[in-house]
């Protein structure tokens, strides 16, 4: 079972490889008769992949904090079954006992926060840091209520993936806004013409705002120990 210090490194580690290699595709589309439309196609698909790995990485760091100290997320569970089994019948609920085995495999933890097999995932910062409120003890619980900028960067990479996943008039809406509420010396902030273009400019800086997405995801990961 990694500990929560092992899923950070492994996951940073995972983003310096993709950008790494998002680097040399950008190299290998150079003066390419449709070297414009590539380079978005390349910004595109990297921020994409870097927030589907986030996904993935917020499931895989509860679950490793749950792994440590599994004493809160079985309370809130506990509390759930009980209070629904007490809506239904308070005499069944005094006759009831639960029994938690005294040490939670991986697959049982996951059982337990998603029956359906899901994974951990919040649809906006304000709703991770609920979720880590609700599953993990209050030392680690702590680390998921980010920093304003943080949970506005967050924020703009999840409807980022949004709009990315399905390109609707309204997850690209909500990008924009999303952009606008990073703060004004943000290199995530500018204007939104496309969204291609938007991730493969350079503002101020060599680095595409891919690659600062990039960049931002891992130091990002980097406080949550």
């Amino acid at each position: 079972m990694p500990r929560p210090v092992q899923v950070i490194a492994t996951f940073r580690k995972r983003i310096g490889y993709s950008l790494n290699l998002y680097d040399e595709l950008v190299l290998a589309v150079y003066q390419k008769k449709r070297q414009q439309s590539l380079e978005s196609m390349l910004a595109e698909q990297c921020v994409l992949a870097l927030a589907v790995m986030w996904e993935a990485f917020i499931h895989d760091l509860i679950i490793s904090y749950i792994e440590e100290n599994s004493e809160a997320c079985v309370g809130f569970h506990h509390n759930r079954v009980t209070q629904g089994i007490e809506s239904r019948s308070k005499l069944f609920a005094r006759w009831v006992t639960i029994e938690v085995p005294p040490i939670l495999t991986r697959a049982q933890i996951e059982l337990m926060v998603d029956p359906d097999g899901w994974n951990v995932t919040a649809d906006s910062a304000e709703s991770l840091a609920k979720r880590a409120t609700q599953f993990l003890s209050a030392p680690h619980a702590i680390k998921f209520s980010l920093a304003e900028l943080d949970r506005r960067f967050v924020d703009l990479l999840i409807a980022t993936r949004n709009y990315l996943s399905h390109r609707s008039t309204g997850s690209l809406k909500i990008m924009k806004q999303r952009v606008n509420e990073m703060d004004v010396a943000s290199p995530l902030k500018g204007a939104v013409t496309t969204v291609g273009a938007y991730l493969k400019t350079r503002p101020a800086s060599t680095h595409t705002r891919a690659k600062l997405f990039g960049h931002e995801l891992s130091s990002l990961a980097a406080k949550l120990i």
